[in-house]
């Protein structure tokens, strides 16, 4: 149960949708949140503007944002929620466009409430075992997957295909075609149909479509789940989402996708050397891995409930956020 402050200034919340969203007819659906001191929190969504007035709160999907409606006065919070990257919509990170809004739910750790992927309820514990792999690969080493074409990584997956086997299932540089693979991350079956292939490989290429801190997507978990080993490009700081430092390999660490290819084709011939980076199944994870867990078990939807419900203002962490901001990139 979600840890809920005990001095709540409301308990039934209406909160008006001023945009459309891709989340999928769920995400805006009314709920209740128990409260183990009593006085459960009840919110629910309306997409009726001419409700401006009298709404608890104005939500906004930042990536489509088309207009905005007047805000003359301040009299009620208004709430910024993007899952993507402010690199590819860089207003989102433009410091007067956030000033404008009094609730953030991003990817970024720092945000109000923050919207993150790992979590006990899609996921489990993650410590499923591997598929046994002894000795040398017999087909790709690598599985790649995307359908958004993005140059820094399509480019950088082109070159390591010149020195080590890689299946990309995606449209973008497609050289395999498997009939029981769905494609996409969230869609009817995509799931279960990731997760299976990525156990074929002993390596998943999860690479984002951006690079900026924070920014830590499905895949990189798909494959920490799936018991393959994920070579990341991406977040700077993508060991502070990791259940242990040795569970990821970081392309950037190497000087060049040959170099890359050599290592992984290094740890192919040597099993043991392989097994370190997975031997946080057998030893467990971080207590900073465990809280990533726990806060992403709980909706953003539910914690902005229990931060719109507080009445509080942004020194105040009860919607999630782990760390104060910083300046990086």
């Amino acid at each position: 149960m979600l840890d809920i402050p005990a001095n709540l200034h409301k308990t039934e919340l209406e909160v008006l949708a001023w945009t459309d969203h891709f989340f999928g007819p769920d995400f805006l659906k009314p709920f209740v949140v128990p409260n183990r001191r009593g006085g459960d929190i009840r919110m629910s969504f309306t997409t009726d503007r001419d409700r401006l007035p009298d709404v608890d709160a104005v939500w906004f999907h930042g990536p489509s944002i088309q207009e905005m409606p007047n805000r003359s006065e301040k009299t009620q919070p208004w709430v910024l929620m993007s899952m993507e990257s402010d690199v590819n919509y860089p207003y989102l990170k433009n410091p007067l466009v956030r000033a404008y809004f009094d609730v953030l739910m991003t990817y970024r750790l720092y945000s109000d409430v923050p919207c993150i992927y790992p979590n006990w309820n899609q996921y489990g514990d993650f410590l499923e075992q591997p598929p046994s792999r002894s000795g040398a690969s017999e087909g790709a080493l690598a599985a790649y997957i995307a359908s958004n074409p993005v140059a820094y990584r399509d480019q950088y997956i082109a070159e390591l295909m010149h020195h080590i086997a890689v299946d990309s299932l995606g449209s973008c540089l497609n050289n395999r075609r498997i009939d029981t693979f769905v494609e996409g991350g969230w869609s009817e079956g995509a799931w279960s149909s990731i997760l299976d292939v990525m156990k074929q490989y002993k390596f998943y290429l999860a690479f984002e479509n951006s690079q900026t801190i924070d920014y830590v997507t499905e895949r990189v978990f798909h494959a920490l789940n799936s018991g393959t080993v994920p070579v990341y490009l991406g977040a700077s700081n993508i060991r502070e989402f990791m259940p242990d430092p040795a569970a990821v390999i970081i392309a950037s660490e190497f000087d060049s996708p040959a170099l890359l290819a050599r290592y992984l084709r290094q740890l192919d011939t040597d099993n043991d050397a392989y097994q370190q980076h997975l031997a946080w199944k057998n030893s467990g994870y971080s207590a900073q891995f465990k809280q990533l867990l726990n806060l992403g078990s709980t909706p953003p939807q539910q914690r902005l409930a229990v931060k719109l419900a507080h009445g509080c203002d942004r020194s105040c962490t009860c919607g999630g956020r782990l760390r104060e901001a910083v300046n990086r990139n």
